[in-house]
């Protein structure tokens, strides 16, 4: 990577929320003769307007347009010397043949033209995707199969500076998280239990009910839903702007996106109290088994048992372990 390629990611990843280092990122590889180079700069621009765009501005389906073309021609080439730092050399053949076979790393989801998004198997996670940070300014990481891998992942600093870190249970019982809570337990962490309706990939019914109606007046229909029965009046704000976001529906289409989905899940339900408890991580079972009541389990793991603000949540079901 040239001097001044490797000074202006650099500036990307010191400050993962602002656009201007990426915008000046964008003007350097608009100056490029490569076709990916400069299809790059121009999904960069083109994603950090979809970010301020008004919900209700025209331009929504030409700029998404543009957007699903670029990543359908150049997804791979972009990606590719990002996979490459961490692909299995012939000095390991059965990790290198399985590589070309199937390829390496999980799924990735691109925000404001750069790699925010993971979804990946926790056991290889570390040794594969984990790579990235370093090169790229990942906020959301969704890991699978995690129950037995939350020792070595909390250990591993580097998941600290994550604007969102899941955990995904192995097996379909929902039982499956108590074996999670123990691990976790004996990492040093604390876990906390939730019980909250999930969102998707049910909650399209609901908000298009939402869509349709009054904002100072919602139909009784909506309380059909358990995600609005649930609701309190702010999580029913929260609903009521996500159903008329068209950023929510386009999040949906791509499974890399998980991590975005779940983080507003929990928003709706808890607001800003994870982040204000600088939660490490939450957890959930593998099939997200609702209870009678259309909720299901989340466990929100803390460092340093924090979270005041979230044993006070109606949604609080107690401390995992504690006697």
């Amino acid at each position: 990577m040239p001097p001044d390629e490797a000074s202006l990611l650099a500036a990307v990843l010191d400050d993962p929320d602002a656009d201007a280092p990426r915008l000046a990122y964008a003007d350097f590889l608009a100056e490029s003769s490569r076709a990916a180079d400069l299809a790059r700069a121009e999904f960069i621009r083109l994603q950090i307007e979809l970010t301020h765009l008004p919900d209700d501005d025209p331009r929504w389906p030409g700029l998404v347009g543009r957007e699903r073309d670029l990543l359908e021609r150049y997804r791979a080439v972009w990606e590719k010397p990002l996979r490459d730092r961490f692909r299995p050399s012939l000095a390991s053949p059965g990790r290198w043949l399985k590589s070309q076979l199937f390829g390496t790393g999980g799924l990735w989801g691109s925000r404001r033209g750069f790699v925010e998004n993971i979804l990946a198997p926790a056991p290889t996670f570390l040794a594969e995707d984990a790579a990235v940070l370093a090169h790229a300014p990942v906020r959301r990481v969704v890991l699978a199969h995690a129950s037995d891998q939350v020792g070595p992942l909390s250990a591993d600093r580097r998941l600290d500076r994550l604007a969102s870190l899941h955990l995904v249970g192995d097996m379909e019982l929902d039982e499956d998280l108590t074996r999670l809570a123990a691990a976790a337990r004996a990492a040093g962490l604390t876990a906390l239990e939730f019980r909250f309706p999930r969102l998707w990939p049910d909650v399209a019914d609901l908000f298009e009910v939402l869509r349709s109606a009054n904002v100072d007046d919602p139909p009784a229909e909506a309380s059909d839903y358990p995600a609005w029965s649930s609701a309190g009046p702010e999580a029913r704000e929260r609903l009521i702007d996500l159903a008329r976001s068209p950023r929510v529906g386009l999040l949906a289409e791509d499974p890399a996106n998980e991590g975005e989905l779940l983080a507003l899940n929990e928003w709706v339900y808890l607001g800003d109290a994870l982040s204000a408890a600088g939660a490490w991580a939450v957890a959930k079972g593998h099939q997200d088994l609702e209870d009678d009541e259309g909720r299901c389990r989340r466990l929100v793991l803390l460092r340093d048992g924090r979270g005041d603000r979230l044993r006070r949540s109606p949604y609080h079901h107690g401390e995992v372990g504690r006697e």
